[in-house]
């Protein structure tokens, strides 16, 4: 299918965009925030309509749509909810075929005006054959915006920040999952295609935004934030489909009844019972978590699966650290997910043997408890069990960012050896490439792990380069279990 061909598409590549609701203020106005957000990115036209001003952050503006000298793709609006019809029944006429309504104040408010305005802007809708995201909402980003021209992209909400570029997209029934989480996800190297917040989905469902998304070459992996699911019948249907080939990953934000309160008064959603959806997710093959952490980590780990092609063959994991205590927990965490830490042969021990120290153990978990040599502990030892058919999969512990260590050195009156900023500065350019090759060769994934933080350039490195690192010990083997889980699935449906 062309993508030319869907509505949707209009919605996440307009050519041209008109603005209601901005002014000057740039930091107390929403309308404001969306629309210098929008400005930053956008290469078409964009018109701000306001009955007074006559420029708008530097842009024209227009007292009405009717003035505008084209009709524009999209229409975004950030007004009052009384306002919301009047203004919506002029696009109509102008011929804008497609909506972004930001305004809340309508079903979510559970009142019968609320309702009313509801039942008013789907009348004009279906007068006008118009398609809207909302009302409710914060919009879309599409970092793809263009086709393929990455210098450009389309973002409505009003928080301002652009996650690194890649194949992951986000289907939200809630804005701030939609727009606030950008800031972690660019830190632990989450690289996204599109996010969108669906608001009330008066106009536009989730099921309609999956259905974009399985045709979509710019998605690999789709998030969903769920609080309801309208279409029930086809949303399985559909999920069925696509999670053989694109991943999925979900929360369902309700369950308690602390939960479906704050549903109601968001979005006016009826939420139903936990166990229903956890049965549904697991019927369609659908990843799901509770933790928005944990969300995060699953859709970066499986969009790193699908990038290269690399699904373990069964659920073996070996482990090398040079910590006992990290050894423990992640033998334990995998354990208790239903992998499978096993024994090495004595052939693989004798030949692990010869990278660690007396003190160490190479039974499995691998622990060195010190490396005696650099390049042995991350290349050789690694390789070594990579290479020998025992396992389908190694979490790796022990990775660190020399470069404050030497720096401590320096103050310290001491001298750097500089072999050891050459080998660091090797571990970059000469260590890391061939070991991810033969990983992705033998489709056995190799998660790293150490004590320190995003921030350090070693693991910044690791994310420019695509390689799974982790802060601390928990994440890895969960990430590791839904991997494993996933390719089950995946190979069990392909089968059929």
């Amino acid at each position: 299918m062309c993508m030319k061909d869907n509505y949707l598409d209009e919605i996440f590549n307009p050519e041209s965009v008109c603005v209601f609701g901005a002014n000057n203020n740039l930091l107390e106005t929403m309308g404001s925030m969306q629309l210098r957000n929008l400005k930053s990115g956008f290469k078409g036209n964009i018109y701000p309509i306001h009955p007074r001003l006559e420029n708008i952050q530097g842009l024209k503006a227009y007292r009405s749509v009717s003035e505008l000298p084209e009709t524009p793709t999209l229409a975004l609006i950030i007004l009052p909810p009384r306002v919301v019809p009047h203004v919506l029944e002029e696009c109509g006429e102008k011929g804008v075929k497609r909506a972004i309504i930001v305004s809340g104040g309508f079903r979510e408010r559970r009142d019968e005006e609320g309702l009313e305005l509801t039942r008013v802007i789907d009348n004009i809708a279906r007068k006008y054959s118009m398609r809207f995201i909302g009302p409710n909402c914060l919009g879309v980003y599409n970092g793809w915006y263009g086709s393929d021209d990455t210098s450009h992209y389309l973002m409505t909400f009003w928080p301002y920040f652009i996650p690194d570029l890649g194949k992951v997209s986000i289907i939200s029934q809630s804005g701030t999952i939609a727009a606030q989480t950008f800031w972690y996800a660019k830190n632990m190297g989450l690289k996204m295609s599109k996010s969108i917040s669906v608001g009330n989905e008066q106009n536009v469902d989730m099921v309609d935004l999956l259905r974009y998304m399985k045709d979509d070459p710019q998605t690999d992996v789709i998030g969903l934030y769920i609080e309801e699911i309208k279409r029930g019948k086809e949303f399985i249907e559909l999920t069925r489909e696509i999670t053989p080939d694109k991943p999925i990953v979900a929360i369902y934000g309700g369950g308690t009844k602390a939960a479906t309160r704050s549903i109601q008064s968001h979005t006016g959603a009826m939420a139903g019972n936990a166990k229903i959806f956890e049965g549904v997710f697991k019927e369609t093959g659908i990843v799901f978590t509770d933790s928005i952490i944990d969300f995060f980590y699953y859709l970066r780990t499986l969009s790193y699966a699908k990038k290269y092609n690399i699904f373990p063959k069964g659920k073996r994991i070996g482990i090398i650290t040079e910590s006992g205590g990290s050894a423990t927990l992640m033998t334990k965490k995998c354990e208790l997910l239903g992998l499978k830490v096993p024994i090495f042969s004595k052939q693989l021990q004798e030949q692990i043997a010869e990278y660690i120290p007396l003190t160490g153990t190479g039974k499995n978990p691998v622990d060195i408890t010190f490396f005696k040599n650099f390049y042995e502990f991350v290349v050789k030892l690694p390789k070594t069990v990579l290479k020998s058919g025992e396992v389908d999969g190694i979490l790796f512990d022990g990775i660190f960012d020399f470069g404050e260590i030497l720096e401590i050195i320096e103050k310290g009156g001491g001298s750097v050896d500089e072999n050891m900023k050459k080998m660091i500065n090797l571990f970059y350019t000469t260590f890391l490439k061939p070991l991810h090759r033969l990983a992705i060769k033998h489709s056995v994934p190799i998660f790293y792990s150490g004590p320190q933080l995003y921030y350090y350039n070693i693991y910044r490195e690791f994310l420019k380069r695509d390689i799974p690192i982790f802060e601390l010990w928990d994440a890895p083997p969960k990430s590791m279990s839904i991997l494993v889980k996933y390719s089950e699935y995946r190979r069990s449906r392909n089968r059929n």
